[in-house]
């Protein structure tokens, strides 16, 4: 580290604070601030003040495009993890499988007689509709997807194995009404 920093780059350095940003932003801002601070202890000479004005300039570029994908609706968010309720779009085949399993306890006899069994009960679904889902195994592949707990509007759930995210049927999504 240089003994004594140059006046220019103490000037420069603090333009790197990220405190005042919203927390989201500030993750965005604050490998801009190390990285800032690790060139500016151990560089000297005129070409660390450019790299500083270099690395500010793209610093302040990646906090806009954060910022504008935010108010967009489109950036990233972090990875789920076991425990998060997500919202899951039901498949035409999800939908059926859901449905023949309600079908089958009434056609069975077990509903009416109440023999005991337990069954699968609860209102008819379909291709779209969108039920609260909790996240019960993350598989990071390629892409990210989840085993899921669908909870359906009856007496029991759907198991949704390896979706990814997205807001299309057969999907999760963390937006409501998606």
């Amino acid at each position: 580290m240089p003994a004594v920093l140059h006046p220019a780059v103490e000037r420069m350095l603090k333009n790197f604070r990220y405190d005042h940003l919203p927390p989201a932003l500030q993750k965005v801002s604050k490998p801009f601030h190390d990285l800032a601070h690790q060139l500016a202890e151990t560089l000297s000479g005129p070409e660390v003040t450019k790299a500083l004005d270099s690395l500010w300039e793209s610093k302040n570029w990646t906090v806009v495009a954060a910022s504008t994908a935010a108010l967009e609706g489109t950036a990233p968010t972090a990875l789920p993890t076991t425990g998060d309720v997500v919202h899951y779009r039901l498949t035409a085949a999800d939908a059926d499988a859901v449905n023949k399993r309600r079908t089958d306890f009434h056609t069975s006899g077990s509903a009416s007689e109440r023999t005991g069994f337990v069954g699968h009960f609860g209102n008819r679904v379909e291709e779209g509709d969108t039920f609260p889902a909790v996240v019960v195994r993350v598989w990071n592949e390629s892409t990210v997807t989840c085993n899921l707990q669908v909870l359906l509007d009856g007496t029991d759930v759907y198991w949704a194995t390896s979706r990814a995210e997205g807001d299309e049927a057969g999907r999760w999504s963390r937006k409501v009404g998606a």
